[in-house]
């Protein structure tokens, strides 16, 4: 064994880890390579083709149409974003970053069949959470609103 000062050890246990890992990089991607078992046509595959063709569209949520800051009679700060054609709204109650109450309007019937159809009208009634434990009626500089856990109130902006 030949003794090399620190220096010429390190250049030469570098200088052979280099070849080392450049031939062992190739052959790993070659094996990795190989194992891709699935195969596919050279004309593609007709079912993923009309899988994609078929799928329903996706319907987008509604856009943020207005938003407001209210405060309430007990002085409450209520972040409020009003959603597509007053069809729904967030309500962030304190802080703009909370978690929003998803409050929506009561579907309107569709008109019997034979009728001509009317203009949209508006929403009947207050928007009502899921659970139904929070409501909202009005927009603009003033709303009534039921928060789960409150009593109804009045809130300007």
């Amino acid at each position: 064994m030949i003794l090399l000062p620190n220096a010429a050890v390190l250049r030469h246990i570098s200088g052979t880890m280099k070849k080392t890992l450049l031939l062992i990089a190739p052959l790993s991607m070659l094996a990795l390579a190989a194992c891709n078992k699935s195969e596919t046509p050279a004309g593609g595959d007709a079912t993923a083709e009309t899988a994609t063709t078929t799928a329903a569209p996706v319907e987008l949520p509604p856009a943020i149409t207005a938003s407001g800051t209210y405060r309430c009679a007990d002085n409450t700060i209520l972040y409020v974003d009003f959603l597509g054609k007053n069809e729904a709204a967030d309500i962030r109650v304190g802080d703009k970053a909370a978690t929003a109450i998803r409050v929506t309007a009561p579907v309107a019937e569709a008109p019997a069949t034979g009728t001509a159809p009317t203009a949209e009208a508006a929403p009947a009634g207050p928007m009502k959470s899921a659970d139904g434990e929070s409501s909202l009626s009005g927009s603009g500089a003033q709303i009534n609103v039921k928060l789960a856990g409150k009593g109804a109130q009045t809130c300007k902006s």
